[in-house]
């Protein structure tokens, strides 16, 4: 067992080798720190989507980064020789008392169920409160503290993933009425459904949780100072993976993350929105408009007599989708029914995907596959048999 000699002597030439061999994972640590950091600049800076969800997203971030940051220096062998840091250093490790009810603040804001801002927001943040209290006056009595040397950090850890575990279980049960099946995951976000941001989000930060609790068992397991760096490494690799898939949504498929707030100054009333759901309904129904190939947003909002834009605003505040999407599903459930019908078991799928106002063959059979995990062929032969 190597034994750690600790000294308020700083070893120059020991630390800069430290710091200049680089392995692997700490080179995904520091472009997880960097890529994190920009994506809360890109968050707090971004004027599109609603503001509030932003500035929540963003510093929730900015707190993650501080986390990649505690991991890295507790880790890195040459901060175990900066004594006087471990207290700091320990005190920006309650930030992570702030992830959960910030994730719950950004959830419960982004579904508009609830104002998040009131009276009794300050209680979400007293555990904070408390822990860096207690630190500070702790730290009066003590000269000399080392983080993995203390029973606060096997405490605090504990208190850290039971108050984390408690807003995952409040998230996911403010999610329950929007949550959808792992097996359509995919699927929705190539359609853009808005609430899978929020089950990207949640999912990483549940990813999160579950590798503190493994660094917490292997602490305890072997209570050797020495495997934190293996702490570190999981930290790290899980850091990176998280960040580069929050870039790549955003790059894939930006509509998963925003719901664009252009409507935020159309007050459209309850009792106008179903009149107006019920004219789009009755008419896709009657009259297929979907039909039409060359079918826009602007046309079918002269065809039921309605503004395009309250159009447009209904579609994506009923159905979470875009124009193009909520088309899309119209045509693919329309040339289901036909594939279905023996009737029609002579026409060929160029000709229904035609029929029902695509241009493309290709992009019939990703969106029908996408739609009913099979292909037109396959879907019409398991229905006619």
């Amino acid at each position: 067992m190597v034994s750690l000699q600790f000294s308020n002597k700083v070893d120059l030439p020991k630390i800069m080798y430290s710091v200049m061999s680089l392995n692997f994972f700490t080179i995904l640590t520091l472009i997880s720190f960097f890529l994190t950091m920009i994506l809360s600049l890109f968050f707090l800076a971004n004027k599109r989507g609603f503001i509030l969800e932003n500035k929540i997203l963003a510093i929730l971030l900015l707190i993650f980064n501080l986390q990649i940051f505690y991991s890295f220096t507790t880790s890195t062998f040459a901060f175990q020789y900066f004594l006087d840091w471990h207290k700091p250093i320990f005190l920006i490790r309650q930030t992570s008392f702030l992830i959960g009810p910030l994730i719950y603040f950004y959830v419960n804001s982004f579904l508009k169920k609830k104002n998040i801002f009131n009276y009794r927001t300050s209680i979400h943040f007293l555990p904070f409160t408390l822990a860096v209290i207690f630190l500070l006056v702790f730290y009066k009595g003590v000269d000399r503290f080392i983080i993995w040397e203390s029973i606060i950090d096997l405490n605090d850890t504990l208190l850290i993933l039971t108050h984390n575990l408690i807003y995952i279980v409040l998230s996911l049960l403010s999610m329950k009425s929007t949550t959808i099946s792992f097996k359509g995951f995919y699927k929705s976000i190539l359609i853009s459904y808005h609430n899978t941001w929020l089950q990207i989000l949640l999912a990483a930060f549940i990813v999160i949780w579950i590798v503190n609790l493994n660094s917490l068992a292997v602490f305890m397991i072997l209570r050797r100072p020495g495997w934190c760096a293996y702490t570190a490494s999981i930290y790290a690799l899980t850091a990176f993976l998280f960040i580069n898939t929050i870039m790549f949504f955003l790059l894939l498929k930006p509509d998963v993350y925003y719901i664009i707030a252009k409507y935020k100054n159309n007050k459209l009333t309850e009792p106008d929105k179903s009149e107006y759901m019920q004219k789009l309904n009755s008419y896709m129904e009657t009259h297929k408009p979907f039909l039409n190939p060359e079918i826009t947003l602007e046309s079918l909002a002269n065809e039921i007599s309605v503004n395009p834009r309250i159009l447009s605003q209904i579609i994506n505040e009923t159905f979470k989708k875009n124009f193009k999407s909520f088309i899309l599903e119209y045509r693919i459930k329309e040339s289901m029914k036909i594939l279905a019908d023996s009737k029609h078991s002579k026409l060929t799928v160029l000709e229904i995907l035609y029929q029902v106002g695509f241009n493309s063959k290709s992009a019939f059979n990703n969106q029908f596959k996408l739609f009913t995990n099979l292909t037109p062929l396959e879907y019409r032969s398991r229905s006619i048999n």
